[in-house]
C-alpha cells in the first residue's frame, strides 16, 4: 500500500491574522486559524504521550488540563474506609509510587476526552522555522530554552512591563543586541520574544493603515490602549519617543525641537477628534473656542520661528565680524590693526536719531 507523500507547510504571510505579532503564538493555541489542525494526533494508547502533553501545558500554558483524580475502583475502595485508614492507605500509596519512580496521577482524560498532540511528523513540514522550532520544544522533541523564557516572561507579573518595553524598542528598530544589554539578557532570549509576540515585520507602514492596525489590536484585546498609544508614538518618532518618556532632560536640542514638532501637530489631532464628536450645540461652542485657541497657537508659533530667525542672522553677523577681525593681515602696522578694530566697535554700536532744530532756533 503507497502512502501519501506529505507537502511542506508554507505560510503565504498575506491576511489579517499573519499581520498579528504574535501569530506564531496564536498557531500553537489555535491552529485551525491557519489551517494546521491536522497537525495534532490523538495519542494512542501506550505510546507515554500523556505525559509530555501535559508536561507542555504545564510549561508553556497558564490553563489547568488536567487535575489528581483516582480511578473509579480505587475511589470506590476508599470512600468504604474510615478516616483512620485512609490516612493509612495514602502513606503506602504514597510510598509504593515513589518506590516505583511514579508520578502520583490517574485521569480519565486520556481515553474520555479528546486530547490532540502536535505531531512530529507535520512539524518537521513547516518552512518558517522559529515556528518550527518552538512546535518541536513544545512538543519535546527538541528543547530550546528560550522560548521557555520568552513565554514565562510572557506571562509573569512581575516582568508584565519590561515585556511591554521591549515590544515597543523592537517595533522602533532596535536590535536584539542592544535589547539584551539594557534589560540584562541573552540576545537569544530577545530573539524568542520578537519571534513568538512581536513580529512586525508583516504591519503596515501606511500612516492610515498602521493606525487602523495598532486600533484593532486593542480591540481585540492583543494590546491595551497605553501599549496603542505607545506605538502610535514610536511610529511617528521611533525611539524618540520612548526616551522622551524615561527621561526628557536626556535629549539634545534637535531632538527637543522634533518632539516639539510632534507636539504641535498632535493638537490637530485631537481637534479633528473633537470635531467628530460633536453632537450638540454645547458640543459646537467647545470646538469653536478650540478653534479660537488653535489659530493663537499658530500666531504663537510663527512669531517664534521669525525670531528664531533674527537670532540667527544676528548670531552670522557677529561671527563674520569677529572672523574678520582675526583674520588680519600680518604685514598690517599696529596702527592699522587699531583703527580697524575702533572701525568695528563703531559699527557695532547703535547710532542715535539724529536732531534738527526747529525753524524757531534757526539764525
Amino acid at each position: 500500500m503507497r502512502t501519501k507523500k506529505l507537502l511542506p507547510i508554507r505560510f503565504n504571510q498575506v491576511g489579517s491574522f499573519y499581520n498579528f505579532p504574535n501569530w506564531r503564538y496564536l498557531i500553537y493555541l489555535e491552529p485551525h486559524r491557519a489551517n494546521l489542525a491536522y497537525c495534532k494526533d490523538k495519542p494512542k494508547d501506550g505510546a507515554g504521550c500523556l505525559a509530555r502533553y501535559m508536561t507542555s501545558h504545564a510549561e508553556i500554558s497558564d490553563r489547568s488540563i488536567v487535575t489528581f483524580t483516582l480511578s473509579s475502583f480505587l475511589t470506590k475502595s476508599v470512600n468504604s474506609l474510615n478516616d483512620k485508614q485512609k490516612v493509612c492507605f495514602y502513606k503506602l500509596f504514597n510510598k509504593k509510587l515513589k518506590l516505583q519512580g511514579e508520578r502520583k496521577l490517574f485521569t480519565p482524560t486520556y481515553k474520555e476526552e479528546d486530547v490532540k498532540i502536535w505531531s512530529g511528523k507535520y512539524i518537521k513540514l513547516i518552512t518558517d522555522k522559529p515556528l518550527q522550532n518552538f512546535l518541536y520544544h513544545i512538543a519535546h522533541i527538541k528543547h530550546h530554552p528560550e522560548y521557555s523564557f520568552a513565554v514565562q516572561f510572557r506571562h509573569s507579573k512581575e516582568h508584565q512591563r519590561n515585556f511591554c518595553v521591549i515590544g515597543y524598542c523592537i517595533y522602533a528598530g532596535v536590535s536584539d543586541a542592544t535589547i539584551a544589554s539594557r534589560y540584562k539578557l541573552f540576545p537569544s532570549q530577545v530573539r524568542a520574544l520578537r519571534e513568538l509576540f512581536f513580529d512586525f515585520r508583516n504591519a503596515p507602514t501606511d500612516v492610515v493603515a498602521r493606525y487602523a492596525y495598532f486600533t484593532q489590536l486593542s480591540d481585540n484585546q492583543i494590546i491595551s490602549d497605553v501599549d496603542r498609544r505607545y506605538f502610535k508614538i514610536i511610529g511617528s518618532l521611533g525611539e524618540l519617543g520612548l526616551k522622551a518618556d524615561a527621561d526628557p532632560s536626556s535629549l539634545t536640542i534637535e531632538e527637543k525641537e522634533k518632539l516639539n514638532c510632534y507636539l504641535a501637530d498632535s493638537m490637530l489631532d485631537n481637534v479633528t477628534s473633537l470635531y467628530f464628536s460633536i453632537e450638540d450645540k454645547k458640543d459646537a461652542l467647545a470646538y469653536n473656542s478650540v478653534i479660537n485657541n488653535l489659530a493663537s497657537f499658530f500666531i504663537k508659533k510663527e512669531e517664534i520661528n521669525y525670531y528664531r530667525s533674527k537670532v540667527r542672522n544676528l548670531d552670522a553677523s557677529t561671527n563674520r565680524i569677529v572672523n574678520e577681525r582675526t583674520d588680519y593681515d600680518t604685514g598690517m602696522q599696529a596702527e592699522d590693526i587699531l583703527a580697524i578694530e575702533m572701525i568695528s566697535q563703531l559699527a557695532l554700536k547703535e547710532n542715535s536719531l539724529p536732531e534738527y532744530k526747529v525753524i524757531t532756533e534757526l539764525n
